[in-house]
């Protein structure tokens, strides 16, 4: 581990800046916001990099954005939605065997491997 990694200053920095980012993102688990800090901070020091404070709350806040916005909108009765997975749903019939495969004279022939080269041309 690197001086600085060790450093005591940096774990009041990265509780600081988690404390920051929970206040920005109310509605995210606090863990899901630790984690994503302690996954840029380890990032930072396995690529060489000095974890910056503004660089890792930048990165985080551009993350959990990227989480917030990605979430499914909630359904106005709590259920799942309308359609082939949801309450309505309906079962098709079953298809016969002799329908589901067409004839062998029918199916597609597979092409043939090309003659190998030494650059696979």
């Amino acid at each position: 581990m690197e001086r600085w990694e060790m450093s005591p200053s940096v774990v009041p920095t990265r509780d600081d800046l988690v404390a920051r980012l929970r206040a920005r993102f109310a509605d995210i688990p606090a863990e899901h916001v630790r984690r994503c800090v302690d996954d840029l901070w380890c990032c930072c020091t396995h690529l060489g990099m000095r974890p910056d404070a503004r660089t890792i709350e930048r990165l985080a806040a551009s993350r959990l954005t990227g989480v917030v916005r990605g979430a499914r909108p909630p359904y106005p009765d709590g259920g799942r939605p309308p359609g082939p997975h949801g309450p309505a749903a309906t079962a098709l019939p079953p298809v016969p065997a002799a329908a589901a495969a067409p004839p062998a004279a029918a199916r597609p022939r597979t092409a043939r491997a090309a003659a190998s080269t030494p650059i696979g041309m």
